[in-house]
């Protein structure tokens, strides 16, 4: 007998897993990989990586959103939580990241690559060659460097079964329990099911299982239709029952919410809601110059202040900016800086490790920083923030990591900061109250939204336009809603102190009045006085400068007081009554 019969004898007689991790092995060693190589991973280019991640972004969308259950499961554990393509590069990266050497923290960051040709056997890369779900623990790895770490990794199907890459849990090897495997595989089939289940023209859900206790589980069968019956994709559990089954027929017998039995089994009909993306009668603008202009900074990871009075859509912007980002499969968390309470203000934003002080959550909390990994840190109304949080936020975001109250290890953290606030933080540096380097380090670039009064006649009204449309209900009897002349003509007018967001309630009453379709000067009975009063032969602009005319007299001069009624800043002020010299006399 031959060597390589003797092998491949020897290979067939080994229990499957270890005959897996024995192919691997074989194959490492046909790579030339060395088993004391150091580990040095590939690494994707930051642009190259944005790209891939945003063909990816509904997959790991799904997949932020499943965290909880990760966290539910895993009750603290000390294991990270990752997702890698086809190609063995991680695209996502949640958990607790300080287990093994800096070495194997490093490789498990996003970006980094661990194909079985460049990191031997593991757990990500053997589960992509396999096709397979597989653990990888210790000694394990073909790779010496590796052996501190365990791995368990489950593949992730597309709706049509191609093999789109694995969800891997990765520990230390001592803390590495035999359910992560079984976490992997269900967070594998929970993003499976959100894929199939969100299809953009799916109209029909078809739920499959051996019995009626088993439907709508995560290891149920799950079928998307066109409404003609026409298969859109399948999750790995209903593929079983694809050979059996006349889809189109089917749909002709079933009734929507009734129970069926079909073949050896359950059968479920329900009618998928359409995504608000597909129903939305207003498709998403092209991103404004403003917004082109800050993505392009974005992508640099410089960061942002937005600054504009209350009401301006700070808020919204950032939204949009979210949306349209290469973070766009990452989490937004915002924060309301002037919101948080004083005495948690630490905790809620650098989290806390379990038994940091009393009261706190027994298995301890990330915080809002280590919560916007891989996303973008909206800090709302940041000039309301004491001090020493200043102090402490400039730290994290020189050292790109965070420090948990009760712990001395910080920890690495990625995301994209925007600020934004309604106050003058330039004058709060200098009046001492905003600490000079955190105002430089994030103010990278100023977004200045104007307030509503300062807004042309086109930009107004393309305002309207979209804010009625956003705000018609969709059995509104005329398709859409429709103003009068001089009801347009007094909404500009008006000088809004609150801005936008003033101007969206009185049209949403207005709505309801005009009961969904034209809307008429009556229907607007909350419109103050003063925009009813003010001549119309006048535009926007000399309008407003008329206004702080009138105010400041009021006030006898007094700009402090005339910026608090009119809701403007000083500057402002002082820069309408410079522009406006000549008229204003």
């Amino acid at each position: 007998m031959t060597t390589n019969e003797t092998d491949q004898t020897r290979l067939s007689q080994l229990p499957p897993t270890q005959l897996l991790l024995e192919r691997s092995w074989q194959r490492s060693r046909e790579y030339g990989l060395s088993q004391h190589s150091r580990i040095d991973p590939f690494s994707l280019p930051k642009v190259d990586l944005r790209q891939i991640k945003q063909q990816h972004a509904p997959l790991l969308s799904y997949l932020n959103n499943s965290l909880p259950l990760f966290e539910q499961l895993q009750q603290g554990r000390r294991c990270r939580l990752l997702f890698a393509d086809a190609q063995g590069t991680i695209l996502f990266s949640a958990g607790d990241p300080h287990f093994g050497s800096k070495a194997q923290q490093v490789a498990l960051t996003s970006g980094a690559s661990w194909h079985e040709q460049s990191m031997g056997t593991n757990a990500i890369g053997t589960a992509l060659n396999e096709r397979q779900e597989v653990s990888v623990l210790g000694q394990q790895h073909y790779l010496a460097a590796n052996h501190g770490i365990s791995c368990s990794a489950s593949p992730v199907l597309s709706p049509d079964g191609e093999l789109l890459g694995v969800i891997d849990i990765s520990s230390d090897t001592g803390e590495h329990a035999q359910d992560m495997l079984l976490t992997a595989r269900l967070m594998a089939l929970a993003v499976e099911n959100a894929l199939v289940m969100n299809q953009h023209q799916a109209h029909w859900i078809l739920s499959l299982a051996p019995d009626a206790g088993s439907l709508q589980q995560p290891w149920s069968g799950i079928i998307a239709l066109r409404e003609d019956g026409q298969l859109l994709g399948a999750n790995r559990s209903a593929r079983h029952w694809l050979s059996e089954l006349n889809l189109p027929a089917m749909l002709g017998q079933l009734q929507q919410g009734k129970l069926t039995p079909v073949k050896q089994g359950i059968a479920l009909l329900s009618r998928q809601q359409q995504s608000q993306t597909v129903v939305n009668k207003v498709m998403t603008p092209a991103p404004s110059p403003r917004e082109a202009t800050a993505l392009k900074l974005m992508a640099r990871q410089i960061p942002l202040l937005v600054q504009g009075e209350t009401g301006t859509g700070k808020d919204h912007l950032v939204r949009r900016l979210h949306q349209a980002s290469a973070r766009s499969a990452g989490p937004l968390i915002a924060v309301n800086c002037g919101a948080l309470p004083n005495d948690l203000l630490e905790a809620e934003l650098f989290g806390y490790v379990p038994g940091a002080f009393t009261g706190g959550h027994k298995q301890g909390r990330p915080g809002y920083i280590r919560s916007a990994d891989n996303g973008i840190l909206f800090l709302d109304e940041i000039g309301e923030l004491p001090l020493a949080a200043q102090t402490r936020l400039l730290r994290v975001l020189q050292e790109k990591s965070v420090t948990p109250l009760g712990c001395h290890q910080p920890q690495a953290v990625d995301f994209q900061l925007i600020a934004a606030s309604h106050r003058d933080l330039a004058a709060m540096v200098e009046q001492g109250k905003f600490r000079q380097d955190l105002y430089f380090r994030i103010n990278g670039f100023t977004l200045q939204l104007p307030p509503l009064r300062e807004y042309g006649e086109e930009a107004f009204n393309t305002l309207l336009r979209s804010l009625l449309a956003e705000l018609t209900p969709e059995d509104a009897p005329f398709g859409k809603i429709t103003l009068d002349e001089d009801v347009t003509h007094w909404l500009r007018s008006y000088h809004w102190p609150g801005n936008i967001r003033q101007l969206k309630q009185q049209l949403e009453v207005a709505i309801v009045l005009a009961e969904g379709s034209h809307i008429r000067l009556q229907h607007l009975p909350e419109l103050p006085q003063m925009a009813r009063s003010l001549p119309q032969t006048q535009d926007l602009k000399s309008l407003t400068d008329q206004l702080i005319v009138q105010t400041l007299e009021e006030c006898q001069g007094n700009v402090s007081e005339a910026a608090r009624r009119l809701n403007m800043s000083r500057t402002t002020i002082y820069a309408r009554l410079k522009a406006s010299k000549p008229k204003m006399v």
